[in-house]
């Protein structure tokens, strides 16, 4: 009996020709002989499957007309003449297969993957590996559904870079196939996920989200071998925690105070300066700066009472983000002066000499003055390169829109800084006039209006100082995917990294309760890019997908769980520091609930942990 070969571990290869025989009439005992090539069927499948394009356009009339399966192997016959170009040939094979019954269905399938396939081929001339990758992976859907999808892709990949003269390198990690010494096929390994350390901190609110909201910066923070980290224990304590690395030993002190737990914006944003004090902001949402430091470096035993900082610009703080002093600079503080739709970003610098701040002369980023109107520009993480230059992208949010008020953010924008903030250019190098504003700003990527883009994701630069932008929007069809966007020096590429099917809608003011969350994103030391979520795609656990470099090509399949357990509406807060120096993730983890329009809590607290991971590739 013949088996239909699904998979690439089959003995038959593709390297084993098809043998060619001159156009004749076939003698009933030529016929015969014909007849009995049992693996011919077997071996044009999988050289479909490969992609082997000239050897199936060796197939020739006088070979098939006598197989029982005449009709699909003049399909393949057909398939191999149009990708090599001899499409008068193709066409009378397409109406032979038909003639000899194939299947209209089958016939559609082969010629829309051919279709794919050649759209796979134009993208990887142009350097669009990513788009590659999704048209080439759609030739082996259209085609052969059923069969294993990521292998079998993998196999095409390699096949057609070797025809099209390119390195299946270009494509990145996944399950792309190579040949091993022996000719054989062998399979890129899958990253992995491993867990080193859980410590557990006792149990916290977990009435919302408010000790896990993406915007906190930084919600950990390594410095000199401690790490630092703040929650709200109810709304009368706030709790620092002080964890050596080398022995998990944990330090805890509970600030005692009136703080307001029922908006998820009031979360809790720490800073270290150069004398190793610790700064700590907390409960704002358009109020008054909350801000205290710690008595002794490196200690957080002690602290202040609340203090201002210059005073100036203090009345309406909302996401507080400290940058961390390195190259020279100091301690740093961004945060919006004003509300949603109507904000300014401001810096202040931190003199640890005088124990004082400093405003910035001129605001980054403002939409207050925009006519007719006005807007406010939320930032996605700031990121620090190599040479200690800052980076930050953002989205610009106007008025809501129709009756449902759906939320406005618009556009992707960029900017960057050499000196800490006081001067920013353009990705191609172009001086900015400041404040930034949506009629200067660069936009990296457009998104039109209501198109569920999300405020406030992530950023993160890699090895050439090169930034890397995670974020949500639509796509095509109305759903919230996830979505890549990075720069390679000239261009920026961009790509939907999810295949979410449920729409969900941006709508109203407050927290709002949405099926996913943000994305976080960390670079390691060889450019490869992880993408940490949690959402309806993965059962509420958090998880990661890796982009591996130099190509990024999104694999769907290739996610690893780095917490098993359900966490409600949480968001990654990572160390970012840490990740730096060591290549190891520390991340805050706890189950929250989150109303919608942060309306109608419950009174719910739940155990809170610090666990390190490590990735492999």
């Amino acid at each position: 009996m013949r088996k239909q070969l699904t998979n690439i571990d089959s003995k038959v290869s593709s390297e084993e020709p098809v043998q060619a025989a001159p156009e004749r009439e076939v003698s009933s005992e030529h016929a015969a002989l014909v007849v009995q090539d049992e693996g011919l069927l077997d071996r044009a499948r999988l050289q479909w499957q490969f992609g082997d394009w000239p050897k199936l356009a060796k197939l020739e009339h006088c070979m098939l007309q006598a197989h029982p399966e005449r009709g699909r192997l003049a399909l393949f016959a057909a398939a191999g003449r149009l990708q090599t170009g001899q499409i008068a040939e193709a066409e009378k094979f397409i109406r032979l297969a038909e003639v000899w019954g194939a299947d209209k269905a089958l016939v559609c399938q082969i010629l829309a993957a051919g279709i794919h396939n050649s759209l796979g081929r134009a993208a990887a001339l142009a350097g669009n590996f990513s788009k590659a990758f999704r048209h080439f992976e759609s030739s082996i859907t259209s085609g052969m559904p059923g069969t294993d999808r990521a292998l079998i892709t993998g196999a095409r990949i390699d096949q057609q870079c070797s025809q099209l003269g390119i390195s299946p390198n270009c494509f990145g990690a996944g399950p792309h196939l190579v040949r091993s010494p022996q000719g054989g096929p062998h399979e890129y390994r899958r990253f992995t996920v491993r867990q080193s350390a859980e410590i557990d901190l006792g149990d916290a609110w977990a009435g919302n989200s408010i000790n896990t909201v993406i915007f906190r910066h930084h919600g950990i923070l390594t410095c000199e071998g401690k790490q630092f980290t703040a929650f709200y224990v109810n709304e009368h304590s706030l709790r620092l925690v002080q964890r050596d690395l080398k022995t998990n030993n944990i330090q805890t002190c509970d600030l005692g105070g009136e703080y307001n737990l029922t908006d998820a914006h009031n979360s809790i944003s720490i800073g270290i300066d150069r004398a190793n004090h610790i700064h700590i902001c907390y409960d704002h949402h358009a109020t008054q700066l909350r801000y205290r430091r710690s008595v002794h470096p490196g200690n957080i035993t002690e602290w202040s009472e609340e203090l201002p900082m210059t005073g100036n610009a203090e009345t309406k703080v909302t996401y507080p983000t400290f940058l961390q002093p390195r190259n020279g600079f100091p301690l740093a503080l961004l945060y919006r002066d004003g509300i949603h739709n109507k904000g300014t970003a401001r810096l202040k610098y931190y003199d640890e000499a005088s124990g004082s701040w400093a405003d910035s002369p001129l605001p980054i980023l403002s939409g207050s003055d925009s006519k007719p109107w006005t807007s406010n520009a939320y930032w996605n993480h700031p990121a620090i390169d190599h040479d200690g230059n800052l980076h930050i992208s953002f989205v610009w949010r106007t008025h809501m829109l129709g009756e449902d008020r759906r939320v406005n953010n618009i556009n992707i924008g960029y900017a960057s800084s050499s000196d800490n903030g006081i001067s920013w250019v353009t990705s191609k190098g172009r001086g900015y006039q400041l404040p930034i504003t949506q009629t200067n700003a660069e936009t990296v990527h457009p998104v039109s209006p209501g198109s569920n883009l999300m405020n406030q994701c992530s950023m993160a630069v890699d090895s050439l100082n090169r930034p890397h932008i995670v974020y949500y929007a639509d796509d095509s069809n109305g759903i919230p995917q996830y979505q890549y966007l990075r720069y390679d020096g000239s261009l920026w590429h961009h790509q939907i990294i999810s295949k979410r099917a449920r729409p969900f809608t941006l709508t109203g003011s407050g927290t709002l309760q949405i099926p996913i969350s943000r994305p976080e994103i960390v670079l390691d030391r060889n450019d490869n890019a992880y993408i940490i979520t949690r959402g309806d795609h993965s059962r509420g656990r958090m998880v990661a997908t890796v982009l591996r470099a130099p190509g990024y090509v999104w694999v769907p399949d290739n996610v690893q769980t780095i917490w098993e357990e359900d966490l409600g509406f949480s968001e990654p807060i990572i160390d970012r520091v840490r990740w730096a120096q060591e290549n190891v993730l520390s991340l805050l983890v706890q189950y929250n609930e989150q109303p919608n329009h942060d309306l109608g809590h419950r009174s719910l607290f739940r155990p809170i942990k610090l666990i390190d991971v490590h990735f492999a590739l």
